[in-house]
């Protein structure tokens, strides 16, 4: 049965929908049209769906969809259509969203079945936007080939969240998903829509849930993979008593090399029963990223297809993507296929979990016989504290050592800890004491101060380690010996197993910057084996062989375990759809590795509200600045939806409307008359640029000299500008910059910078609170001149606004058990608590920056970055 449009719209170009002005029909469908439409006040290309008139005849349907519309333009996920705006034209509500190039799903699919690898792809992004959606508790309701759109960079776009509950007038929800929206076969007697994607409850007319949006996932994925419909008869009534009775067909059946355990996966998506389904999306999600990824090479030989679109990974990481095989992770142990170093040549990858709570690791290694694990950990929100478990027992001991991060356990059972008392929000990176403690706990005994990392000789005696000497880092072995120096930062070090060379990856301080991996021999003689990596953290280890160094790139856009050999040969040791940390490799060969779930977002109480808000837009949100009407915030993506090693700039009004992306970058500071984002440009070398808020076009500041830039503010007058750079010759500084002309200058010495985040300038433009290399801040006239100590400062606390009487400084703090911003009177030292920051679920939160106060000095905006992680024992890396 051919559906109808029932009220042909058919607008013509030029017709405006408020601020909206079409520009030409893309398609037509049951609920309406869709246009290619343009964004006045904006100047972007936007696509606008014009519902049909009776949609709004029912005021409580109207109601909902308008409910349920501004619920999913909250959602901000890069899988999922983002939705700028609604509205109502000429009685026909309307939908404005991002405008999409590629094709749909089901375009996809009349080219046949997809290559394995690509369907595990697509169904994981598509999961992903599905829990990202459940945990708003908006279900979908009407998942399908034509729903799902495939972009020209092969990203999965989710479309018409809420428009199942436009079209249904019965809250069972039975007719909704009966409605098509988008192009349908026509063979006669084959009922059109969504009915061969239907779960049973939705077929029975009952009350569904999120677990329904996986099982339509689950027929997605059979047919994506099968190229065949999962559920089809003669007639509507014999396709819905085939999902109600029928039994799905195994994959293997289709005559294509399947990894083993998939269909196990997917027939568990299709359990007839909600409770004996996935029972949410992530979980799903997780199961289908354990499948690796291995050569193009076995996928030519297994008989698969892949499409010339396929991505590429650029520099030193292009591998195409080929065949995915392998056991998906299903609960604590579970395989994967990976291919081996010779084609044909397979492995099994196995998972165990060996943490259960809920919290962050920190670090992990294997005793010497193998078997004892110990670790730090950060648990349900509390302080880190070191424990020690086996695989062979679900249950952890704690070993009664708070505030230590195990670095390396010698031959002899000896831990070489690193103590780090305070708060767990300065940890990644915070230099602590090294002490000794035996395997099996007690009072660990300090040996030495302002150490970053260690590790233990193979003679169980000697330990290398990584200490700070003012600005540089400084490489010792044994301790005392100084074997290499640098302005860099040392991010990991570990000896080889015959202690004949140091292993060890470093990068230059400063946003942007990539990690190489180096090895270090008994001389002091470095020699780099790979570089280019990004991300903000990196940890490797020595293979048991020691004859490659095996590393992560987690947080860097590249979800790979790695192997370099000494000789600077590069691959691919396993490809996860999931970042993983690689704490440690047993002489065996298992590994520990931790498998982490990051988010960064933003938090805040804008003025007028009563309680904060969670106003973070995409996947790695951070908040750089406050309008100075306090009506709109600067906002840096920074994860994969901004572009990893790239980052997006955006600018967001306080209204409820979408954010708007300004350009590529890291956003520093927006002007005083809110016209311009002073924003960072990561090219080679980083330019700063003003990318204009409106209409306009970007300005390029351009210092030659300067290699790397880490923070930047305006001065109030709006004609200069204060940064921190790196000059040629030169460490880190303060400048001065005239906008309309003129080299930067210095007005402070090298090692005293600006933070983060940090809103350092006085109203009258005359004073900026820049911190000193003791972590002190103190006063510096931008005219030039002597500094000023700022009485009542404690060393770490960062000011982050000058007061509107400019008597007093708001001063961030998060060295205590909770961070918090106090008011410190500027010339009594008096302070004052102004505001405990503590973000609604603290659980793995791991650091918070970038805390702002508005100019009425009651609102305020944080950044947050959570990371939920568990240790896995993995077998079989090779």
């Amino acid at each position: 049965a051919a559906f109808r449009i029932v009220s042909a719209l058919m607008l013509a170009p030029g017709t405006r929908l408020g601020p909206y002005e079409i520009l030409a029909p893309l398609g037509a469908g049951g609920m309406g049209e869709v246009y290619r439409g343009r964004d006045t006040r904006l100047a972007r290309d936007v696509a606008v769906k014009v519902l049909l008139s009776n949609f709004a005849t029912d005021p409580d349907r109207l109601r909902r969809f308008e409910a349920e519309a501004r619920a999913v333009a909250a959602l901000n996920h890069p899988n999922i259509l983002a939705i700028y705006d609604i509205g109502t034209h000429d009685g026909s509500p309307y939908i404005v969203s991002e405008l999409l190039e590629g094709e749909t799903l089901r375009e996809r699919l009349t080219g046949g079945p997809l290559a394995v690898p690509r369907a595990i792809d697509f169904a994981v992004q598509i999961a992903r936007g599905l829990g990202a959606a459940h945990d708003r508790r908006i279900t979908h309701r009407d998942l399908k080939p034509e729903n799902l759109f495939i972009t020209r960079d092969e990203r999965v776009k989710i479309l018409d969240f809420g428009l199942a509950k436009l079209a249904d007038a019965d809250p069972g929800g039975s007719s909704a998903t009966m409605a098509p929206t988008g192009a349908v076969y026509t063979e006669p007697g084959v009922v059109m829509g969504s009915i061969g994607y239907m779960s049973p409850e939705q077929v029975r007319g009952q009350a569904i849930d999120h677990r329904s949006d996986v099982f339509n996932l689950g027929a997605i994925l059979f047919e994506m993979i099968s190229g065949q419909r999962l559920f089809r008869g003669d007639s509507a009534v014999e396709t819905l008593n085939a999902v109600l009775k029928d039994e799905p067909a195994e994959l293997s059946q289709t005559g294509r090399p399947i990894p083993p355990g998939l269909d196990r996966v997917v027939r568990r998506c299709l359990e007839k029963t909600p409770d004996a389904r996935w029972q949410t999306a992530r979980d799903l999600a997780f199961a289908l990223e354990a499948f690796s990824i291995a050569s193009p090479t076995v996928a030519v030989a297994a008989g698969l297809r892949e499409r010339p679109s396929s991505r590429v990974w650029s520099g030193s990481r292009r591998t195409w993507i080929g065949l995915a095989a392998g056991v998906a992770v299903l609960t604590a142990l579970a395989g994967v296929f990976v291919a081996g170093r010779n084609v044909g040549s397979l492995w099994t990858l196995s998972f165990q979990r060996l943490t259960f709570a809920r919290g962050t690791i920190w670090s992990a290694r294997f005793a010497p016989e193998g078997r004892t694990i110990t670790y730090s950990a950060a648990w349900g929100g509390k302080a880190v504290e070191l424990f020690s478990t086996r695989p062979d027992s679900p249950e952890s001991r704690s070993l009664g050592i708070p505030g230590a991060d195990v670095l390396a356990v010698s031959s002899s059972g000896e831990m070489a800890l690193l103590l780090k008392p305070g708060s767990v929000l300065e940890w990644g990176w915070k230099l602590g004491t090294l002490a000794r403690a035996p395997l099996g706990g007690g009072a660990p005994r300090e040996s030495l101060k302002g150490v970053q990392l260690a590790d233990w000789g193979p003679d169980g005696a000697s330990l290398a380690v990584v200490r700070a000497s003012g600005t540089r880092s400084r490489l010792e072995f044994p301790v005392g010996k100084i074997l290499y120096e640098t302005p860099r930062l040392i991010g990991a070090l570990r000896i080889s197993r015959n202690g004949d060379l140091i292993g060890f990856a470093e990068r230059q301080p400063g946003l942007g910057s990539n990690w190489s991996i180096g090895i270090l021999d008994a001389n002091g003689k470095r020699t780099t084996l790979s570089s280019g990596w990004a991300g903000d953290f990196i940890d490797l280890a020595w293979s048991a062989a020691g004859n490659e160094i095996w590393f992560d790139t987690r947080q860097g856009g590249d979800d790979s375990l790695h192997a370099v050999s000494r000789s600077g040969r590069h691959r691919v040791l396993a490809r996860m759809a999931l970042p993983l940390q690689l704490f440690d490799v047993s002489r065996d060969g298992r590994a520990l590795v931790g498998r982490a779930y990051w988010r960064s977002g933003i938090i805040g109480l804008p003025p007028g509200a009563t309680k904060e808000q969670d106003l973070s837009w995409l996947d790695a949100s951070e908040v750089d600045d406050i309008s100075y009407d306090g009506r709109a915030l600067l906002i840096t993506e920074f994860g994969e939806g901004g572009g990893v090693g790239r980052g997006s700039v955006y600018f967001r009004r306080l209204d409820d409307s979408p954010a708007v992306r300004l350009g590529d970058g890291q956003g520093f500071a927006l002007s005083p008359d809110g016209t311009r984002a002073l924003s960072l440009r990561r090219t080679s070398p980083p330019e700063l640029v003003l990318w204009p808020t409106g209409a306009g076009e970007p300005i390029v500041l351009k210092n030659e000299n300067m290699s790397d830039y880490t923070w930047a503010d305006w001065v109030p007058d709006g004609k200069s500008i204060l940064f921190n750079g790196t000059e040629a010759g030169h460490g880190a500084r303060c400048y001065v910059q005239q906008l309309d002309g003129g080299r930067p200058r210095p007005i402070t010495p090298e090692g005293t910078t600006l933070m983060l985040g940090q809103k350092a300038i006085s109203p009258d433009g005359e004073w900026a609170a820049v911190m000193g290399p003791d972590g002190k801040a103190s006063l510096y006239p931008l005219a030039g001149g002597n500094p000023r100590l700022i009485p009542g400062l404690e060393p770490g606390d960062v000011p982050i606004r000058w007061s509107v009487d400019e008597r007093a400084l708001f001063v961030f703090r998060k060295t205590e058990s909770t961070p918090k911003v106090y008011l410190i009177n500027l010339t009594t030292g008096q302070s004052e608590l102004w505001r405990e920051i503590i973000p609604p679920d603290p659980t793995g939160i791991v650091n918070i920056w970038g805390v702002h106060v508005g100019p009425d000095e009651r609102s305020y905006y944080y950044s947050y970055m959570q990371n939920v992680s568990d240790l896995y024992l993995l077998e079989g890396l090779k």
